[in-house]
């Protein structure tokens, strides 16, 4: 039987999530022999762990228009070529996103007290230690600097410069008594915990909400000006992870530094089991010496980061598109395998099976790897914005950027009317673990560009595996963490999924705007 009409009912109990009063029948046709040659090809005959391999041990970590992120351009640009898809482009941004930036050198010890190595990573954009005008090595005391509000700012004053500034107290971590899941349980795929409320943990004036929050950006931006004026040798700050895993980030003044012509002071995250060591030193009096060389390179011939496209032409709705991408960009301690090396060679992966099934599509189907999500989703609202025209003729976005895990379903993006399509479309791959479509919205990635622009846009949801524990934006972000397995699975599942969206008879539902506010 080469397809089936897939019949799904849609009511008011455990589909409640519909807007519609009454049950009523939605049926979407699957294709069972497409679904088999796409499995066989993406689960049997895959090149995803070359892919991967090249991507992360070779091209490396992939910060936001570094020589690396470049270069990872250029050979995903090649690549498609080399697969025969259609209308390759690298294409830039119509703003500037500032200086590349890279690292050249970094080596520490702590000299007292007892000498050994200084576990630490540069952050990015730091600038390199300097002696007397020239790069060098930095030998500096460090200074405690604990600023609980802006009173406390004075007692500074003069005493940060040439220091190796301990900025704030390490976190108490506890002992991982349980360890986190690494799979989904079928509970938590079909209940999963409610959103994080808007502002924090706490909500509107919680604690981490809006008004905690806006106060700790003020007094950030105090301590920032302080640490400007006083030039000390080099801020030192706590990872936010233990086991000596460096959880990486940016500099304090990188936007800045990216704007401007001029050396940032250096700045490191310090292994959180050391830099507790030496907070709780200096705290109590005692000193606490430092040898810092750390040298890296600005580069400011291009200010304008690319996005990498390619796509794989339909033919009677050609115009009319289905989009699927990942974020291409990452930090720079871990080489960027699962944030999000991960989500772009599964995408990759699943244009590559599309093109060699060679199945026809009606709609066109289009990847794009993004760059600068890491700094707030530059890359794809660059794009949904310089083609804002083009918008109402894109069917749906789909995206994959939380790790390593197999795909397991998919949420709706608060859009119910997509809820019995997705389920019918996964019905054939139950099998390979995909069972849910969740009600509500998943957040901090690349759909939310499309989804803010009233296109469907939508992330899958995937296993855990390590990600919120050990790979995200860590050094140990590496090849070893990827499972090939599950990527395998997550490139089939996409590309079935692209598939069937471009072949449906309607584009997928436009999101319910929400209604207008009543004045206060």
């Amino acid at each position: 039987m080469k397809a089936i009409r897939v019949f799904f009912i849609v009511g008011l109990g455990a589909a409640a999530v519909t807007s519609r009063s009454a049950a009523q029948i939605i049926s979407e046709t699957v294709d069972l022999a497409a679904v088999q040659k796409i499995r066989d090809e993406g689960m049997t005959r895959s090149r995803l762990d070359g892919l991967a391999t090249y991507l992360t041990d070779v091209i490396g970590a992939r910060l936001t228009n570094s020589p690396a992120s470049r270069r990872a351009n250029d050979w995903a640009a090649e690549t498609f070529r080399s697969w025969g898809l259609a209308n390759v482009r690298l294409e830039p941004w119509d703003s500037a996103f500032g200086r590349g930036w890279e690292l050249v050198n970094y080596s520490g010890r702590i000299v007292e007290p007892g000498p050994k190595p200084l576990a630490a990573f540069p952050q990015a954009w730091s600038g390199s230690t300097m002696v007397k005008g020239r790069p060098g090595t930095v030998t500096c005391e460090a200074v405690v600097l604990d600023v609980r509000d802006s009173t406390d700012l004075a007692k500074y004053t003069g005493k940060l410069a040439g220091a190796c500034v301990l900025r704030g107290a390490p976190r108490e971590l506890a002992p991982e008594f349980n360890p986190a899941g690494r799979r989904f349980t079928l509970d938590e795929l079909i209940n999963p915990p409610p959103p994080t409320p808007p502002g924090g943990p706490g909500g509107p004036g919680g604690p981490g909400g809006p008004g905690n929050f806006q106060q700790a950006q003020r007094l950030n931006a105090m301590v920032t000006r302080l640490i400007r004026t006083e030039k000390p040798a080099a801020i030192l700050q706590p990872s936010q992870w233990t086991y000596g895993m460096f959880l990486s980030g940016g500099h304090m003044d990188g936007r800045t530094a990216r704007d401007s012509v001029y050396n940032p002071v250096p700045q490191l995250i310090v292994a959180h089991e050391q830099y507790g060591t030496m907070y709780r030193v200096a705290r109590n009096g005692l000193p606490v010496r430092l040898e810092i060389n750390l040298q890296t390179r600005f580069l400011d011939d291009n200010r304008f980061p690319t996005n990498v496209l390619a796509e794989i032409p339909g033919t009677d709705k050609a115009d009319e598109v289905v989009m699927i991408g990942a974020h291409y960009d990452s930090w720079h301690s871990g080489t960027g395998a699962t944030d999000n090396g991960a989500g772009s060679v599964v995408m990759m992966e699943a244009m590559r099976i599309l093109k060699t099934v060679g199945l026809p599509m009606r709609r066109t189907v289009r990847i794009a790897l993004w760059t600068g999500e890491e700094q707030g989703l530059i890359g794809s609202r660059t794009w949904v914005r310089m083609h804002r025209a083009e918008l109402p003729k894109i069917s749906a976005y789909l995206n994959v950027d939380n790790g390593t895990g197999k795909l397991r379903g998919i949420w709706d993006q608060s859009n119910s009317a997509a809820i019995p399509i997705f389920q019918q479309i996964f019905a054939p791959l139950q099998d390979l673990g995909v069972v849910v479509v969740s009600h509500g919205d998943t957040r901090g990635t690349d759909h939310l560009s499309f989804v803010g622009a009233g296109v469907p846009g939508f992330n899958f949801r995937q296993d855990p595996i390590e990600y919120g524990t050990r790979t995200h934006h860590s050094n140990v972000d590496t090849y070893e963490r990827l499972v090939i397995e599950d990527l395998k699975q997550a490139a089939t599942v996409v590309a079935w999924t692209a598939y069937a969206l471009a072949n449906r008879a309607e584009m997928m539902p436009r999101p319910t705007p929400p209604a207008p506010r009543s004045g206060s």
